[in-house]
């Protein structure tokens, strides 16, 4: 499936994170689209395509794993970038059974996340 490249979507509940993360993604080159929660996502990226799809891991209604799976019904390529602020053991192995591409903890740097979609987009083009 055809995705625009520099186009990444960003679900999450807080609205902060959501402005945060769309400078920030936007300064660096990326064209930004966001979403307040899963099933707002998952609209999104029904009418468009995405380079990657970064998501929180806690929000109402579906939570990012529930996100991942879904987006791997409707593109099993896409590249999705799962953000948490809790650290179980058991989110890293339900994260890949999820389709999540790579898992990042929060507080996060500009340059870890830039590197994060470097990586999973770079993966996804093999």
């Amino acid at each position: 499936m055809a995705t625009d490249s520099r186009r990444v979507l960003v679900i999450d509940d807080e609205a902060v994170l959501r402005s945060l993360f769309r400078d920030m993604l936007s300064a660096c080159g990326y064209e930004v689209d966001v979403a307040e929660d899963g099933a707002a996502g998952l609209a999104r990226f029904r009418q468009q395509r995405y380079e990657a799809v970064i998501t929180d891991l806690l929000m109402p209604g579906m939570n990012g794993l529930e996100v991942a799976a879904a987006l791997r019904t409707i593109d099993a390529d896409v590249p999705v970038i799962l953000l948490t602020g809790s650290a179980p053991a058991l989110t890293a192995g339900r994260a890949r059974e999820s389709g999540v591409t790579v898992l990042l903890h929060k507080p996060i740097a500009l340059a870890d996340l830039k590197s994060a979609i470097d990586t999973a987009t770079a993966a996804d083009r093999r």
